[in-house]
């Protein structure tokens, strides 16, 4: 609760935009007008900085050049566990079309890799949050997806008890029990490897990373001018994931 309260409402860059507004607006009731003024100004700019400047990026690149995708994969693989990132389930449940998300994209890695690996086993772990009706809805659409990059059905293990990622990886070694001398490969999105592999480690999991997805570039890149929304959604992942990492390795759970 603590984790999801600090990564959804405290660290939320765009929810400081709003708090800053919302005291400006308490300012103004009490009649502070520089008060007001100057904390509508702040609100202002850090939007305008979130919007414009790369901060996504300044914030994403150091976690998702930890793991790059090192081609060809392994010459042998035992198996694959593919971590849960939703699949927009609702639009699927009400359209029977997938939305737009990051999730499919895992799926897509994973599902390549399994082609690669015909008898290594494949895992997928999620879809336990949410009420039985809304886990219904997004193992259906987990499902489609698999269905339609042409995956047998009976190839995939559901993992459907974890709620977060160090109970996905944890439930799915209870599931297989991999040996040390096998090879399993962890597809995620890069942004979130750091802290899933720090998981692996901490369980003693031997695993290969394999980033599903980027946000940003290897290298620096300028000022946003076109869509300058698209990054706030992205300074939110990155903090998400600063964050977790930290709060994962205070807590014990991943290793340092």
């Amino acid at each position: 609760m603590i984790y999801f309260v600090l990564t959804r409402y405290l660290f939320d860059p765009v929810a400081w935009v709003f708090y800053l507004m919302v005291a400006a607006l308490i300012a103004g009731h009490y009649r502070r007008a520089k008060t007001q003024d100057h904390l509508t100004a702040i609100a202002a700019l850090l939007l305008v900085c979130l919007m414009v400047l790369p901060v996504d990026q300044v914030l994403s690149r150091p976690l998702e050049n930890q793991y790059p995708r090192r081609p060809p994969p392994p010459a042998h693989v035992d198996g694959i566990v593919i971590l849960d990132n939703s699949a927009n389930a609702q639009v699927f449940a009400t359209r029977h079309v997938q939305g737009p998300n990051a999730g499919v994209i895992r799926i897509l890695a994973g599902a390549d890799l399994a082609r690669r690996y015909p008898s290594a086993t494949l895992i997928y772990s999620g879809t336990a949050g949410g009420t039985p009706g809304q886990r219904a809805a997004e193992l259906a659409a987990v499902q489609n997806v698999f269905a339609l990059t042409g995956i047998a059905p009976g190839r995939i293990t559901f993992e459907r008890t974890s709620r977060d990622t160090g109970e996905n990886l944890a439930n799915s070694m209870k599931l297989v029990h991999p040996g040390k001398d096998q090879t399993w490969i962890l597809v995620t999105s890069a942004i979130h490897m750091p802290r899933a592999m720090a998981i692996a480690r901490k369980l003693g999991w031997k695993m290969v990373p394999w980033p599903s997805d980027y946000i940003s570039t290897p290298t620096g890149r300028g000022y946003r001018i076109a869509y300058p929304s698209e990054g706030l959604m992205d300074v939110d992942r990155a903090l998400h994931e600063w964050i977790g990492l930290l709060f994962y390795r205070l807590t014990g759970r991943a290793s340092g």
